[in-house]
């Protein structure tokens, strides 16, 4: 039977070898049984043959022989014409553009980026004059799927929109090469001066500003002050070689640092096995493959926590970090790994298990194998998901979509992500027929429209969906037309009453547009049944609406409620309320139940977090109040920060009106902090009162005043409802969500 044809573009290769060239060899000596692979590369050399046959597959080479030859590489797929099923394209580069170039050429073979880039997002945004940012963005366009050897590689992904499949898929290292402590190095030019024992760092680094030679030179100045026989063997070449040189003899460390330039890289773990710790303080970086090798051969490493470093070094565990640029914290850090024997131990040991969990070659070229044979053999459903926010929003909605765009390609389909961010900078009208036109060229090809929300764009959505004979379903999170009547009107109506009210023309319309979208769609979801029941009340029929619970992911809260409470200075008993500051959210009614709270707990605190439209008549009624000390409003402010605000406080108030699905409850219950909120929406299909919490009823005031003190009274209440409430908060896991959203889908 005939293997499957895999064409790989890479700017360079045998017997130019890097850590992308080294990773291509690897994968492919390892695949070579299940795939026939052709990789395609510049000449570079004019004694290197333009075809060549290796074990691992045959090698075309493009050019003159000329270091020109990669300029002619994206012009490849003009000379090279075979058809292959699957092409990978490596790096941001010319060989990964040749690979977008192929895929334009070839649409039906599936096109696999694998990136690598290591110089930051500064030079990527702004390097070769913009130009390679578009490149970046070309490339994405026309990539079927991601590999990013680290998560902040993968992340850059999706800050350049790109919201197909995405794997992380490291570099990996030969271990069993790497680890030979039987090797003894001999140096027999121009050793390093010391004593019988001298203390060894090393590092192999191309020689350029990224990687911060300069900085370790610095560090080792500070370190010859005290250990006068400090050793430091650089290995590798580069542009900033003699300007490190020039630097070590301006310090006079010419008997303390040894340039090696260039070795094969098979001498490298020689060269290891000799030294005493690996250190390199990168400016950026990738992934940092340097370090994965140092830690197979039993060195404990130093980085700085800075880009794909992150997945590899856990401060104290795998490794130690240093304040990147900041020499003088890397030459303590050095010490401290010099002097103390068990965080050594500590670090060579985690390092080898973390090696062997995560950096085999045989489980990446497993997960290139995977990849492979998924999209040569699957025909997956494609969906095109509309939202009104997608990150760098925040928001429920963006948050939801993102782990649909991340997940749902797992399961089995392609996904692609159509935000209305692309177009609110346009005026009105033109913004909503230009994100028809949107989803219209992305739903071209696709089989689903899944719309999160039944108007701005839910309409667009619908109609695309009408035009190309998609399938079309619909998410509704809330009433639309209630909340935007509720922005303009100060009066709170409840979303109930809301329904059977006919009320002035433009909310009329309004109405009148999430009957008519919601009518179209095959499926409604919505986050809980009371919902449901509101979207049934609109003449919407049952069976098909579906229930999902939004998914929860546990927050990682690391800090104790003291360190906390110590980080934010806060002290006394803390009331914490957040969400956006509108009418129906009633932080008015729950500044006025305050200084009836104040007569029985002196040192009370209320801290709002959240930003909106009621923000200035807020402020003004704490003024009004004379609550300035007791009550502060921090405004909008990030994730974790309100997870630690969460931590630290003792009680967490949310006095609605409306409540589809709160994930911020959810939160508050997840870090064990009790939570007191109103009998509305979908509040009591989280909260059971009593157990995982108190419910009351909207701007209520006694019931508000009573259920505080029963908290602030009652220690083994707290004690219970928060862990409870933990438990509840576990019940909405991602995986039952996505599973619940796949089954729905493939329904259809």
């Amino acid at each position: 039977m005939e293997k499957p044809k895999v064409i790989i573009f890479t700017t360079a290769y045998f017997p130019f070898i890097g850590g992308a060239e080294i990773a291509i060899q690897e994968i492919t000596k390892r695949l070579k049984d299940r795939f026939d692979f052709y990789i395609i590369t510049s000449r570079l050399r004019r004694d290197l043959p333009p075809k060549e046959v290796r074990p691992e597959g045959t090698i075309v080479r493009i050019g003159f022989g000329t270091r020109f030859d990669k300029w002619l590489l994206p012009f490849a797929p003009l000379y090279y014409k075979n058809s292959a099923s699957i092409m990978l394209g490596v790096d941001i580069s010319q060989g990964s553009l040749a690979a977008a170039f192929y895929k334009l050429l070839h649409p039906k073979c599936k096109f696999v980026f694998n990136i690598q880039y290591g110089y930051g997002e500064e030079r990527l945004r702004k390097g070769r004059l913009g130009m390679l940012a578009l490149a970046f963005r070309i490339i994405l366009r026309q990539a079927d799927c991601v590999t990013a050897i680290s998560k902040h590689l993968s992340d850059v992904a999706r800050e350049y929109n790109y919201k197909r499949s995405m794997e992380v898929i490291p570099n990996g290292v030969d271990f069993n090469r790497f680890q030979n402590p039987n090797y003894k190095l001999q140096i027999n030019s121009n050793p390093p001066t010391g004593g019988p024992n001298p203390k060894i760092i090393i590092t192999t680094s191309r020689l350029v500003q990224k990687n911060g030679i300069d900085i370790l030179i610095k560090a080792i100045a500070e370190i010859k002050k005290e250990i006068s026989d400090v050793q430091c063997w650089i290995i590798g070449d580069g542009p900033e070689r003699k300007a490190l040189e020039l630097q070590a003899t301006s310090y006079k460390l010419q008997a303390n640092i040894k340039f090696f330039g260039e070795i094969p890289h098979e001498k490298i773990p020689e060269h290891l096995h000799q030294a005493d710790i690996f250190v390199r303080p990168s400016r950026s970086e990738g992934m940092g493959n340097s370090f994965v090798e140092a830690l197979s051969a039993g060195l404990p490493i130093i980085g700085t926590p800075v880009g794909g470093i992150t997945d590899i070094i856990k401060d104290t565990k795998t490794g130690l970090f240093a304040r990147a640029g900041d020499s003088s914290d890397l030459a303590q850090k050095i010490k401290l790994l010099l002097a103390n024997e068990e965080l050594r131990q500590t670090i060579v040991k985690n390092g080898y298990q973390l090696i062997k969990e995560h950096f085999a070659w045989e489980k990446i070229s497993g997960g290139y194998g995977i990849i492979f044979d998924e999209l040569q053999t699957k025909e997956k459903l494609c969906l095109v998901i509309a939202t009104g926010l997608f990150p760098p929003d925040i928001g429920g909605p963006a948050t939801y979509s993102k782990t649909l765009s991340e997940e749902l390609p797992k399961r089995g389909f392609d996904v692609k992500v159509v935000s209305f961010g692309l177009v609110r900078h346009l005026p009105k009208f033109i913004r909503h027929l230009a994100y028809f036109l949107k989803i219209c060229r992305a739903a071209w090809k696709s089989d689903i429209i899944f719309a999160q929300d039944p108007v701005s764009v839910g309409l667009p959505a619908m109609l695309a969906a009408k035009i190309l004979r998609k399938k079309f379903i619909l998410k509704i999170v809330g009433d639309y037309a209630w909340e935007q009547h509720q922005t303009t009107n100060t009066k709170v109506m409840s979303l109930e009453e809301f329904q059977e009210k006919k009320l002035d023309f433009i909310t009329e319309l309004r109405r009148w547009i999430e009957f008519l979208v919601a009518r179209q769609a095959k499926i409604i979801i919505t986050p809980s049944n009371y919902l449901k029941k509101i979207v049934s009340g609109w003449g919407i029929k049952e069976n098909i609406i579906k229930v999902i619970y939004n998914s929860f992911d546990i927050p990682q809260v690391v800090e104790s409620r003291e360190e906390a409470r110590k980080k934010l200075n806060l002290s006394g008993f803390v009331i914490i309320s957040a969400g956006r500051l509108v009418p129906w959210k009633g932080f008015e009614t729950v500044m006025d139940v305050i200084p009836e709270v104040l007569r029985e707990i002196p040192q009370l605190k209320l801290i709002i977090v959240g930003s909106g439209p009621d923000e200035k008549k807020l402020e003004e009624r704490i003024k009004e109040l004379k609550l300035e000390k007791i009550i502060t409003m921090v405004g909008r402010i990030s994730h974790d920060q309100l997870l630690t605000y969460l931590r630290g406080g003792d009680v967490f108030l949310l006095n609605t009106a409306y409540e589809g699905f709160s994930h911020t409850i959810l939160e508050a219950m997840a870090v064990e902090i009790p939570v007191i909120t109103t009998r509305v929406g979908g509040n009591p299909e989280v909260i059971t009162d009593g157990l995982s919490g108190l419910l009351i009823e909207y701007n209520e005031k006694e019931g508000m005043r009573t259920a505080i003190l029963r908290i602030y009274n009652n220690p083994e209440l707290r004690l219970r409802v928060s862990q409870h409430a933990l438990l509840k908060a576990r019940e909405f896991n991602q995986d039952r969500m996505l599973s619940q959203v796949a089954s729905v889908l493939q329904q259809l």
